[in-house]
């Protein structure tokens, strides 16, 4: 009785807009259009524009809670003593249940006031990438059902803003940065429609990868949040599972938990511990079954977080003791093979019959004839890598595009006020291995060696001194150390380091490296046991001298030196 309640609300609440206008999918200006009369006619709605986007269009925030707004306050303050359930639709816009699903949901809480918990602000950006939700046409998304038009997955740059979380090379991502780090959520849902593997599920779910979160949290997220949720799910009949991670394969054989690390959107709030969820509605279901998927989990998210409101704040407080006292943060993972749950998964059977377009055998899941079978799913990653942080960091302020970075974010920093000399701790690469082609528009750093060195350093006035002492330290950790699986670095914020800037010429520096032998013992006992562990490299004039240049005063200390340097 309860889910045939529940589809005849959602087939009414859609007369808002009609059946039809919902599978014809969402256009920017109805969206924006209809935040904006709720606003003008509900005291307890506010819709803001808070910064630009690369489409040139604001972006959208919308806000809604039990009593009126004081709609003289910042965010920071509409957000006190409050819990706040931050939501993101759209930033792949040909996934646009998530849309659709919060008009109706916002409407649905309109109506029926009672329901709007207390002490909790919703907030809801309407569409993250309006520059793809601006270029909708039909036949965008060749694997999904509906609905008839569609957004484009790039944005005005053609960038994935799924993959720019960290890196930012958007104006859509500093703008999202600014609202979240304003708003301080302790929860995120980022709705999407899934691709790969068929299956009979509607819905299908990413938590945030508990093993990069604070105990407090990851103990909450595993042992309360999630069986909650998953059990509301079934009780409302739409049975959900982990995302299917399994893509051009069935998931018979097994799958693992996404890895989503901090160019994610769940990846990046996880880093100030917010537990982030992204929704993976099933792209064959037909549209308005994605959409009520979506709407479901959003009705059931809010009912967990208003029953355990309490443990959650104090859950987020505590993970921010644990980051202020933990001495080692991790910055990279690796799968745990060696733990494994076993799911009953719904599933279909499937065949390989002879393609019809070559000689080549093509997978067919048989809808027609459903089944469930036992499946082994790998929840677990183990941290590879932890790193300590440093007193502070020293950012030369030359690189402006990280500052620019770590102020959306709210990093306190402050500028020297004179030049300086200082002893520090400088990190220098080597080995380093760039990916073989353009990843969202940077070439990324797969690989890299590091070693630290204690000099002397000259920093400028206006260079940015960073305390790790009451900043972000675990964004810290995630962004400056090079080594983290999303730094700077590895993005190419600092990859002109890489490239040498002063050499020599050989038959001129001929005379000056066998004048710097004569007068170097320490020099002269390096180089003959680099010949020694080089023989083939004795032939070689260009090599010869430049392991004696590289050795030699001459060499510049810039070339691959990290210019962030430490203060211990």
């Amino acid at each position: 009785m309860r889910v045939l309640l529940y589809t005849l609300f959602f087939l009414s609440l859609t007369e808002v807009y009609s059946q039809a206008k919902l599978e014809e999918g969402p256009v920017y200006e109805d969206l924006i259009s209809f935040y904006s009369q709720i606003a003008k006619s509900h005291s307890n709605t506010l819709l803001f524009e808070e910064g630009p986007t690369d489409s040139g269009k604001s972006l959208h925030l919308f806000l809604l809670q039990k009593e009126s707004f004081n709609k003289n306050q910042s965010l920071e303050e509409l957000r006190q003593n409050k819990l706040v359930l931050f939501v993101n639709n759209g930033i792949h816009p040909g996934e646009s249940c998530g849309m659709d699903a919060c008009r109706l949901w916002v409407q649905r809480l309109l109506d029926n006031p009672e329901e709007i918990p207390e002490g909790i602000v919703i907030a809801i950006i309407p569409v993250y990438n309006i520059g793809g939700l601006i270029q909708q046409r039909t036949h965008t998304r060749a694997n999904q059902l509906g609905p008839r038009i569609q957004g484009f997955r790039g944005n005005a740059q053609n960038l994935d803003l799924n993959r720019d979380f960290i890196k930012a090379d958007s104006k859509n991502s500093l703008s999202f940065q600014s609202i979240f780090r304003q708003l301080k959520p302790e929860l995120f849902i980022d709705t999407h429609t899934s691709n790969g593997a068929d299956y009979q599920y509607t819905m299908t779910l990413i938590s945030t990868q508990h093993n990069k979160l604070a105990p407090p949290l990851a103990q909450f997220l595993q042992n309360k949040l999630e069986p909650a949720l998953y059990e509301e799910m079934k009780a409302r009949n739409f049975e959900m599972v982990p995302y299917v991670n399994v893509h051009g394969d069935v998931p018979n054989e097994g799958y693992a938990a996404f890895l989503e690390t901090p160019r994610y959107a769940s990846g990046y709030t996880s880093l100030f511990h917010c537990l982030g969820f992204i929704t993976e509605a099933h792209m064959l279901k037909p549209y308005h079954q994605r959409v009520l998927a979506t709407l479901t989990f959003l009705e059931s998210f809010l009912e967990k977080a208003a029953e355990n409101r309490s443990e959650i704040a104090i859950a987020v407080k505590e993970s921010y003791e644990w980051e202020k006292n933990q001495a080692y943060l991790p910055i990279q993972w690796k799968l745990d093979s060696t733990k494994t749950q076993i799911l009953q998964f719904n599933g279909y059977e499937y065949s390989y019959l002879n393609s019809e377009l070559g000689e080549y055998k093509r997978l067919k899941y048989h809808r027609n004839k459903p089944t469930s079978f036992p499946v082994p799913f790998y929840p677990n990653y183990t941290t590879i890598d932890s790193t300590s942080l440093p007193t502070y960091y020293i950012l030369p302020a030359a690189y402006n595009e990280v500052v620019v970075r770590l102020k959306a974010n709210g990093i306190a920093m402050s500028p020297l006020k004179n030049d300086t000399l200082l002893n520090v701790v400088s990190t220098y690469f080597h080995k380093e291995k760039f990916a073989n082609q353009l990843y969202e528009g940077r070439l990324y750093i797969r690989d890299i060696e590091s070693e630290e060195r204690i000099q002397e350093r000259f920093f400028y006035k206006g260079d940015w001194l960073i305390p790790t002492e009451g900043n972000a330290r675990y964004f810290l950790a995630s962004t400056l150390e090079p080594q983290a699986v999303d730094s700077y670095l590895r993005w190419g914020f600092f990859s002109i380091i890489f490239q040498q800037k002063e050499y020599f010429s050989s038959y001129v520096f001929e005379d000056t490296a066998i004048e710097l032998l004569k007068n170097n013992a320490d020099l002269k006992l390096e180089f003959e046991k680099w010949k020694k562990e080089n023989p083939n490299d004795v032939n070689s004039p260009e090599r010869v001298l430049d392991f004696i240049y590289k050795h030699s005063q001459y060499y510049e200390l810039e070339h691959k030196r990290y210019p962030i340097a430490k203060i211990k």
